[in-house]
């Protein structure tokens, strides 16, 4: 015989998708699209500017890279016996 879901069941099954209808109504609020659209500006502007600055500084943004593939390989070396 099934058993009846108790109040705590349906309550923690519906707090997902109640989570999910509310952050879209407040996502959808005036104020909070133009400071969401000011954020993703800045957000652009510093992108195109590291993508400038790394153009621009090739061989300093390969030894990074270099550095970073070299660090992994000597951790995961250390790691075997």
């Amino acid at each position: 015989m099934p058993m009846k879901p108790r109040s705590h069941d349906v309550i923690q099954r519906m707090i997902p998708p109640l989570a999910v209808w509310v952050v879209g109504k407040v996502l959808e609020v005036p104020r909070v699209r133009h400071a969401l659209h000011k954020v993703d500006r800045k957000f652009e502007v510093k992108k195109r500017s590291a993508e400038r600055h790394a153009a621009h500084h090739r061989a300093w943004f390969a030894a990074g890279a270099a550095a970073l593939v070299i660090g992994i390989g000597c951790m995961a070396r250390a790691t075997k016996r």
